[in-house]
């Protein structure tokens, strides 16, 4: 996608976080179970081509309720709390840094190589897993399901469409032409 190139860190801004904080797709509010189990009904409903789950609650929410994503992107923290770490044997193991407030080129890297690995894989982010929402709509294939909670919301669940390609990235390009000024 032009202009959508990870070839270097992209670093928010505070107004350039509030443009993120909007639900990227389908909001299912409400608190566990209740809203795992609409999650869980909807996945199924879809059988995306790929399920990218990001964030260690929704990875052990899910898993919980028996639904196995093809990639997991975790940071070992709920809500900035360091939490128990989420396993998943028998798959590929990633690394990764990822500063705060940050979209770092080595994380795209990662999260690339966890996508066309064609097995399940777990990137373990070192730093902050959020924004990494954006470049997992860009990089997975269409028809795809990338999923992430909401702080104190609920669950997000975004259909990975051409149109919601060219909408993450407007909004990459935006906050990478002021990051340039």
């Amino acid at each position: 996608m032009p202009g959508c190139l990870f070839d270097e860190d992209i670093i928010f801004g505070e107004e350039d976080k509030e443009k993120v904080r909007k639900p990227l797709g389908k909001l299912f509010e409400g608190k566990p179970p209740e809203t795992t189990e609409r999650l869980v009904e909807h996945i199924k409903e879809k059988g995306p081509a790929m399920l990218i789950v990001v964030g260690d609650f929704s990875a052990m929410e899910l898993s919980r309720m028996g639904i196995r994503a093809d990639v997991y992107v975790i940071d070992g923290k709920v809500e900035r709390k360091v939490s128990e770490r989420f396993v998943r044997d028998n798959v590929l193991q990633i690394n990764t840094e990822n500063p705060a407030g940050t979209i770092s080129k080595k994380a795209v890297n990662a999260l690339k190589g966890a996508i066309s690995s064609g097995k399940g894989a777990v990137v373990y982010v070192d730093g902050e897993e959020d924004l990494l929402t954006l470049p997992a709509v860009l990089l997975a294939p269409l028809g795809s399901t990338v999923v992430y909670g909401q702080p104190s919301v609920g669950a997000v669940s975004v259909d990975v469409t051409e149109e919601k390609k060219q909408e993450v990235c407007a909004i990459l390009r935006s906050i990478k032409a002021k990051s340039k000024r």
